[in-house]
């Protein structure tokens, strides 16, 4: 393969290791619910808000903000903004000392990381021609595997190693072992940015047939949707439910498995880590093998069946995983459904890419983060702890909260898949006739 040919795969691995840094800062609370709850004389719910809704309010409103800017600014540039702007909220983490300052901080991570989609679904599909991008964006979400591995796994052994060894920082001789954490995966980010700043090229914009050089407004984009509302809210919709699968669990999944059966942070840190790092990157990318290959024998629609495919698998899975008293049990179910669930990871950046002509494909993208981090991040954590401490008992019914989520969920993302994907195929061939194909 010439050089030529090789870098758009190295632009995607500079996007995977940002999405990488931006799971593991957004995710690396979870593994530390139980000291930050101690510290700061928190409850669960306080807890979920922190987690999720702190993080999805910010990300949602700023989504758009960038999403505007990558379809009418360079792209590149806003990523490196973002990424330098979440990697010093994560730190700024460490200094929290109450609820107000930790809020704030979290949402500064929200709005970081809400340049990172738009930016990266515009770019990549400049850079690849559909055949190709099915495995280009499953590699650019590895990043959330990657990441969100590495979150529970380095959050769970750097709070064990600070406890046992009594570690401090310099400026910070009295921080607690998680403000520790926080300001250890913060600062690493601004390397990548730097990176991307020096070594990422903007790519050139393919327009569609139909498409001009005019600059797109919001105007624009709700237009778009309006016209095409019959495959779009569905599928968005579908997407949204899938997100409060995975997502519930990353918030929850560590505390339920040390609650339930009573591992320390390490071991289920590294348990967990290595499930969810490896059976993951495995699902994302078998899904975008399988989707490239149904894509070449005309089957356009295949990202979405190919989801729809994996919430049929995970879902049961992970209730199974939640409900399962045996330990060992429960964490082959888990990392079974982990590797089912993540086949979507990157399904759904190419599903947004068809469904929208490159002038929108950043407000787009920003419509479609909004949906389903709102889901996922803003409401489905707080509503877990909600039914566990008001209809299953309190902390220990964490697992049943999980569950009930989980069924509610799947079964919602597996009607409203099936309603939009006539609709999407016919909207995804019309667009797929109007484009220039780019090189890759």
């Amino acid at each position: 393969m010439s050089m030529r040919a090789a870098y758009p795969y190295y632009v995607v691995f500079c996007l995977m290791v940002a999405s990488a840094l931006s799971f593991l800062d957004r995710l690396a609370l979870s593994m530390l619910i139980e000291p930050i709850k101690a510290d700061l004389a928190l409850s669960d719910t306080e807890v979920s808000i922190l987690a999720g809704a702190a993080f999805a309010g910010s990300y949602v409103i700023f989504a758009f903000v960038f999403g505007r800017w990558v379809d009418t600014h360079g792209r590149r540039n806003a990523m490196v903004l973002g990424i330098s702007l979440w990697s010093l909220a994560t730190a700024a983490g460490g200094l929290a000392r109450n609820f107000g300052s930790l809020f704030a901080a979290r949402s500064l991570i929200g709005v970081g990381e809400a340049s990172l989609n738009p930016a990266a679904y515009s770019m990549i599909a400049d850079y690849f021609r559909p055949s190709r991008r099915g495995i280009a964006t499953a590699i650019f979400a590895c990043g959330a595997t990657v990441g969100g591995g590495l979150a529970i796994m380095l959050g769970g052994q750097l709070v064990d190693w600070v406890y046992a060894t009594g570690a401090t920082l310099p400026l910070m001789p009295d921080a607690a072992p998680w403000q520790i954490v926080f300001v250890v995966i913060g600062l690493p980010g601004l390397l990548v940015a730097l990176l991307i700043a020096l070594t990422v090229r903007e790519p050139e914009r393919q327009l569609a047939g139909g498409e001009t050089q005019d600059i797109p407004g919001i105007r624009d984009a709700l237009v778009f949707i309006g016209s095409n509302a019959r495959a779009l809210v569905p599928l968005f919709a579908g997407y949204s439910c899938i997100a409060i699968i995975g997502y519930s669990f990353m918030v929850w999944g560590p505390v339920h498995f040390m609650r339930l059966h009573g591992l320390g942070a390490g071991d289920v840190g590294l348990l967990l880590g290595l499930g969810y790092g490896i059976g993951g990157t495995i699902g994302l990318l078998a899904g975008g093998v399988v989707s490239d290959m149904l894509v070449a024998r005309g089957r356009i629609e295949a990202p979405v069946l190919v989801s729809l495919a994996a919430v049929a698998i995970d879902t049961p899975l992970f209730i199974g995983a939640y409900l399962a008293g045996d330990f060992m049990t429960a964490a082959v179910l888990f990392c079974l459904g982990m590797a089912a669930a993540s086949v979507v990871g990157g399904l759904q950046i190419s599903m947004v890419q068809s469904l929208a002509p490159n002038r929108l494909r950043g407000i787009m993208a920003a419509v479609f983060g909004a949906c389903v981090n709102l889901a996922g991040f803003g409401i489905a954590p707080t509503i877990t702890a909600m039914l566990a401490e008001n209809l299953f008992g309190g902390e220990m019914g964490i697992g049943k909260a999980l569950a009930t989520m989980t069924a509610l969920a799947g079964i919602g993302a597996a009607v409203l898949i099936l309603i939009g994907m006539k609709p999407g195929r016919l909207l995804a061939q019309r667009l797929a006739g109007e484009g220039a194909q780019p090189a890759a």
